[in-house]
């Protein structure tokens, strides 16, 4: 897609902005529509031009382009008003934020992801990547070549994966928040991954924690939507992975090493995350058979002073949605 067409859409969504916030707008014309059907032409282009290549070939520079175009356009989507037009939506749940298809916030872009089907596919590009980036050799062999091969020097090519990792990340990240969307993942191949970066970073390490756009903190994130939502999703088949991963501990375990360097909003993601398993029905009935391992029990019970009760310190409202968390510190206190 088009560096011309992005800024085009990013005026027209201004434009948009101002509009709908104008106290005497019109809100049916047709005028007020054109900005966000800019921005969804654009947005089309770019997600059409999303498809696996291998890393830094002259197709994947391309792509990482258009990736920074979408990331972009979600960005502006992002600052706009919300449209309360969906609310009178006939057959909308009134009391759900609704669904990409019907929310009051703009999000064209993620929507187009998911009706283009290329959110599995995204998953897919960023776990060859992250296992290319993991394997110092193959690394270093193709780094090589690309330099040979184009006019990029080595920081130039670094700057293209980071690019990569943070716009396609970024894309992940705010689709996994809808349900809509883990409705037609690859579920197991998501906790694969998330498995994949937590175990890597616990073995070697990692400079990236901190950085809410990378993988070694957004993991975080995306554990936390899976729990989010696992009552919708294949509940039983979730669980079982999840339990045979060893995922809540390694998340745990991640989180507690790493807590100073933690963003807030990714920290509140893995509380409310852990509150939605806590009252998950299913996980109720066996949740002792996810903390089978040595102080697994005690490393958990250690987010009630490192994460619930800071985040309610400062923000009281947010009691009744963590309370299934802090009502599960204490089942696990009694069966110590």
């Amino acid at each position: 897609c088009s560096s011309d067409l992005i800024a085009q859409a990013g005026s027209s969504l201004c434009s948009a902005g101002s509009a709908m916030a104008g106290k005497y707008v019109n809100e049916d014309s047709v005028e007020s529509e054109r900005p966000l059907k800019v921005c969804a032409e654009a947005g089309r282009k770019c997600v059409r031009n999303i498809h696996q290549y291998p890393v830094l070939s002259a197709e994947w520079i391309a792509l990482v382009d258009s990736l920074k175009q979408l990331s972009r356009l979600v960005q502006l989507e992002g600052r706009m008003p919300v449209n309360p037009k969906v609310l009178e939506t006939q057959g909308r749940d009134a009391e759900s934020t609704g669904t990409l298809w019907d929310q009051e916030t703009h999000e064209n872009a993620i929507r187009i992801l998911v009706e283009e089907a290329k959110v599995n596919l995204c998953l897919r590009m960023m776990t060859d990547y992250k296992r290319w980036q993991m394997n110092d050799a193959e690394k270093r062999a193709t780094m090589e070549e690309a330099m040979k091969a184009y006019e990029y020097n080595e920081n130039q090519l670094e700057q293209k994966c980071i690019q990569f990792e943070e716009c396609l990340g970024m894309l992940l990240h705010r689709a996994f928040m809808h349900v809509e969307t883990l409705q037609l993942m690859d579920i197991p191949l998501l906790i694969e991954h998330c498995g994949f970066i937590l175990e890597t970073v616990k073995v070697c390490g990692s400079e990236s924690i901190g950085d809410s756009r990378l993988q070694e903190t957004l993991v975080l994130c995306y554990f936390g939507s899976l729990m989010k939502h696992a009552e919708a999703l294949n509940n039983a088949e979730l669980l079982a992975k999840t339990r045979e991963s060893n995922l809540i501990q390694m998340s745990v375990e991640h989180y507690l090493k790493y807590l100073d360097q933690i963003p807030a909003d990714t920290k509140l993601t893995l509380a409310e995350g852990l509150a939605a398993m806590a009252d998950n029905e299913d996980f109720k009935t066996e949740w002792e058979d996810f903390f089978t391992a040595e102080n697994a029990k005690a490393n958990f019970l250690m987010l009630e002073e490192h994460l619930s009760n800071p985040i309610l310190q400062e923000k009281p409202d947010k009691r009744k949605d963590l309370r299934p968390l802090t009502d599960f510190y204490a089942c696990v206190k009694r069966s110590m």
